[in-house]
């Protein structure tokens, strides 16, 4: 990296650290936007929009980065904002390598935050090789002066998007205690004026999205509280408890998600007691039954397969694949 360009990176970086707005005098400028969105891609945007979570459930969304030229090196200061008074939000995974820092809770009421800065959000290189992104996990960085400032490390993702849409964290939210069906609460993304440039049109795209209480569901997959529906993890727990086993053997052979929020087996048989995860209709779960299915469903087992081997109970009033199918989305709140 160019000492000139090193320095610049350095002051951006400590403008976003510090709070303050950085300017280039005479530099190019570049607008530069973090999409919410349910996936990779940036589609869709979630901005300005509503989404129903559960009151006892969990809702994830990722921050995609993207900015308007397609030859930029810039660093960038973001806020992700939101009311601790109403809803908790983790940010459980980040992925560019040329971060300034892990990013920081700073939970202060309905004023609460997470801080994040980056030196280099995106180098996209027209010529040589990689042609396209450069300082995301899965892809290989070029050589000095062309290459990420691995300031400090990050995840390994193999899904970090393309060269003009690149994922920068995922997080994820809860409500705290039981809110009231139609509750909302805002979750925005702000840089505060904390963006560097590279283009001739500056700043950044603030944008914001609304979650607001639905029903409770019934059920939920996510029984370690990671934010992922895991068969070998949350599949597991879950036929055990229901086989009745306990002590070291619960979780035996179970490696937690850094994300969990439940891992030690009170916790997690707590979870699975206070729900109802019987799927076939029969009043009661078994796990060689309704486990097995849960287990199956979330391997992405197709309906001509799901019920194979298992015998239903002769109490069981949902018999077909199809039908326990979208009994469990609509009980559980998946989209299986």
């Amino acid at each position: 990296m160019h000492k000139s360009m090193f320095s610049m990176k350095r002051l951006v970086a400590a403008s976003a650290v510090a709070g303050v707005a950085f300017f280039v005098s005479g530099a190019a400028l570049a607008v530069q936007t973090v999409t919410p969105s349910v996936n990779v891609t940036g589609t869709p945007d979630l901005n300005a929009t509503t989404v129903p979570v559960p009151s006892n459930g969990s809702y994830t969304f990722y921050g995609v980065y993207s900015d308007n030229q397609a030859n930029s090196e810039s660093g960038l200061g973001l806020k992700l904002k939101y009311d601790a008074t109403k809803v908790n939000v983790v940010v459980s995974e980040e992925y560019t390598k040329c971060r300034i820092a892990p990013a920081q809770s700073q939970v202060n009421g309905a004023t609460s935050q997470w801080v994040m800065g980056w030196i280099d959000t995106s180098i996209r290189r027209t010529s040589g090789t990689p042609n396209g992104q450069v300082g995301w996990p899965d892809v290989a960085d070029p050589a000095s002066p062309d290459g990420c400032l691995a300031i400090t490390p990050a995840n390994t993702d193999t899904g970090a998007g393309s060269a003009s849409a690149q994922k920068l964290f995922k997080a994820v939210v809860t409500w705290v205690g039981s809110p009231t069906v139609g509750a909302t609460a805002a979750i925005s993304l702000d840089s505060e004026g904390n963006y560097s440039y590279a283009s001739a049109s500056p700043g950044f795209t603030n944008k914001s999205f609304t979650v607001q209480a639905a029903a409770p569901v019934q059920c939920d997959l996510d029984v370690d509280g990671s934010g992922a529906r895991q068969a070998l993890i949350d599949g597991v727990l879950l036929v055990r408890a229901m086989l009745g086993v306990s002590g070291a053997a619960y979780t035996s052979g179970i490696t937690f998600p850094v994300t969990a929020t439940r891992n030690t087996e009170s916790a997690v048989k707590a979870f699975i007691t206070a729900r109802n995860y019987d799927v076939d209709g029969s009043s009661s779960q078994q796990a060689l039954v309704d486990g097995v299915i849960l287990v199956r469903l979330m391997l992405g087992v197709a309906d001509a397969q799901l019920l194979n081997g298992v015998t239903l109970p002769g109490s069981a009033t949902i018999t077909t694949a199809a039908a326990i199918r979208a009994n469990v989305n609509t009980r559980c709140g998946t989209t299986f």
